[in-house]
């Protein structure tokens, strides 16, 4: 059994500082963590033993690596999010080109002019013919003590749906292991096999490890309902949200803003997803082809971490802490359930009552003044509050359930979905 919650709650009265605005901002006091000493509760997951900061960043951004602006590299997407004051940025070019060898850029520019065909056709300099490899040098070049560049693709099944894999050592591309429109079996054959271990099913014969597994990466669902060859066709939505159990772990989080402005369907699809056994945080993101990386005007996704390393985004996302931001919203989420900060697991007594409290600010100190919800299976609501604050008692039943925070405008529409948290028996 993993460190009882008791002894995390007396550690962050001790520790958590006040809100310092800025970047990777702390959480402020949990004075709800007194509560979790009545909690007989414990957390399927370690739980950080030093203050979490609120890193807001970017994900899923293209360049002419892949369908991007055709004079753009990855370092540029990296330089304009540091410009914008983010605190990191996660690309994720299209995998159908970065196979080495495969040098041609599909923006699209590329057919407007006689010089953007050249350049669509013969690449922007050398190492676009090693996009994946150049795409790591200039990750590493990006990253700063105050900044976080992640590489990651893109896998683009058009019947399927798409996923971005961050952190890997390997790529797939659905264009040549049968995921475009024929099978998701080797997608996932590839994600749950290590680095090293080679197989025809999936992989890249360019790869680091020559058709080596993706077992490194964390994935996300990209943009639900927006890739099918068919509303009726049962492999559209990864073959509705059918379940994979050696992929869950790593499969950490789906869009729930993509680009700039709402989109009103995808909490539908989150909750299926959840329906469904996947273990999903929300993410907002940029899927930026053009130049406008990093602006107010797209979608952010906030990670809780301890520190803004690989190893403690790694962790962070793996433990499922973030939150989704609609574009031109700058809030600050933060939850303690029992002690337990988003994306946690607990693990009760039966018939315990499990205290859960969200509290919502603006980034600039200002009040938020809009609707908070915790809302669970089948889209019950079963807290709301307006104002900053939202408290609740959450039940402990024979299943698990989970429960996370949607906060709306004062007209119901929303600006920000916070990552659940799952409450099971012991």
């Amino acid at each position: 059994m993993s460190l009882p919650l008791r002894l995390f709650s007396l550690a962050l009265l001790a520790t958590l500082s006040a809100c310092q605005g800025g970047r990777g901002s702390d959480a402020p006091d949990s004075r709800d963590a007194v509560a979790a000493l009545a909690a007989d509760c414990d957390s399927a997951q370690p739980l950080p033993r030093t203050p979490l900061r609120h890193y807001v960043g970017g994900m899923h951004e293209h360049s002419s690596y892949s369908d991007g602006d055709i004079y753009s590299i990855p370092a540029d997407y990296y330089r304009a999010a540091q410009m914008q004051g983010l605190d990191f940025l996660a690309g994720s070019e299209h995998s159908d080109t970065l196979d080495d060898g495969v040098f041609i850029a599909v923006g699209g520019d590329c057919f407007s002019t006689p010089d953007g065909f050249l350049t669509c056709l013969s690449g922007l300099r050398d190492d676009t013919l090693a996009k994946w490899e150049a795409t790591g040098v200039q990750t590493q070049q990006a990253t700063r003590d105050d900044f976080l560049a992640i590489r990651g693709f893109e896998w683009t099944s058009d019947r399927f749906g798409h996923i971005n894999v961050y952190f890997s050592t390997n790529i797939t591309n659905a264009k040549t292991d049968l995921g475009y429109a024929v099978t998701m079996e080797t997608f996932w054959d590839w994600f749950t096999r290590a680095p090293t271990e080679i197989s025809p099913l999936g992989g890249s014969l360019t790869s680091p490890v020559p058709l080596g597994g993706g077992g490194d990466g964390l994935a996300h669902f990209n943009h639900p309902g927006d890739k099918c060859l068919d509303a009726a066709d049962p492999g559209c939505n990864w073959k509705d949200f059918a379940l994979v159990p050696a992929a869950v772990e790593r499969m950490f989080a789906m869009e729930l803003y993509n680009g700039g402005g709402r989109d009103v369907a995808y909490p539908g699809y989150y909750l299926q997803a959840l329906e469904a056994g996947w273990r999903l945080a929300p993410v907002g993101v940029e899927d930026e082809h053009g130049t406008d990386w990093g602006s107010a005007g797209k979608a952010k996704t906030v990670t809780l971490a301890t520190a803004l390393t690989p190893a403690a985004f790694r962790e962070a996302w793996l433990a499922r802490r973030t939150y989704a931001l609609l574009s031109g919203q700058d809030l600050r989420i933060d939850i303690d359930a029992a002690g337990a900060p988003m994306g946690s697991t607990l693990q009760c007594a039966d018939g315990a009552r499990v205290p859960y409290s969200a509290q919502v600010r603006q980034a600039d100190g200002s009040l938020f003044a809009g609707q908070l919800q915790l809302i669970t299976a089948g889209g019950e609501v079963v807290a709301e509050a307006v104002g900053p604050r939202l408290r609740a008692e959450l039940p402990v039943a024979a299943q698990e359930a989970f429960y996370f925070l949607r906060v709306n405008d004062s007209e119901g529409e929303s600006l920000a979905f916070a990552a659940p948290v799952w409450v099971g028996p012991r």
